[in-house]
């Protein structure tokens, strides 16, 4: 009677790191990785950038506070943004008006030197200066004392600055400010009228704010 003969059983082994399909696979899973991490990254071009947090106006200088920081997909007009990155160095100033939630533009910052506007202080009758609020676009006109009139009374208004920024309202309009029953009122105004408002509240004149179309967010005055 002839032997059967039995096969011997393969005993399984470790793959080790000579083994080069081991290799390979590890090196094609990590391949798999990067490549869904860039892609993923990829989906995610935004950019953070800061925006006005309140009204930004002509002269003032930017703190944190002022700004929040927001992201947003910009592709290649990122550079014209101030980086939200970065903070803002000390001695930034506004050169143009910046409205609530606007991105902030590099070319609407500069240094001291560079802001053309200026900030006067007006007194004007407290029940208008309460319907003002920071950031109000008015004309400032002047009513000048008629010194050949007899008492004091005033010649008929006239346009004295087109295009005023309100810049600060008291708290209490009705309290004392610059003179009895007068509000002090903060307004920006071009560099070139800064001697025109100053003399008329010198020489006691009456100005009064009136509100008007203002510019478009975005753009200069």
């Amino acid at each position: 009677m002839s032997e059967v003969s039995v096969p011997t059983a393969r005993r399984l082994h470790r793959p080790n790191w000579r083994d080069a399909r081991l290799v390979i696979g590890v090196l094609l899973v990590l391949l798999s990785v990067l490549g869904g991490a860039r892609l993923i990254a990829s989906f995610d071009d935004s950019t953070p950038v800061y925006a006005a947090a309140r009204p930004l106006l002509p002269g003032q200088e930017v703190s944190e506070q002022d700004l929040t920081s927001i992201s947003v997909r910009l592709q290649d007009t990122a550079g014209r943004y101030v980086d939200a990155a970065r903070p803002v160095r000390p001695g930034t100033f506004v050169l143009r008006t910046v409205q609530v939630g606007e991105l902030l533009p590099l070319s609407a910052v500069g240094s001291a030197q560079q802001v053309s506007d200026k900030t006067v202080t007006v007194p004007i009758d407290p029940a208008a200066a309460s319907t003002l609020d920071v950031g109000s676009v008015v004309d400032i006109w002047v009513s000048r004392r008629d010194d050949e009139a007899p008492g004091t009374r005033y010649l008929d208004p006239e346009l004295l600055v087109q295009q005023a920024l309100v810049a600060d309202v008291p708290a209490d309009p009705g309290a004392l400010g610059m003179g009895v029953g007068r509000a002090a009122v903060q307004v920006v105004v071009p560099a070139a009228d800064v001697a025109a408002v100053i003399s008329s509240v010198d020489q006691e004149a009456r100005l009064t704010l009136v509100p008007a179309p203002g510019p478009t967010a975005g753009s200069g005055r």
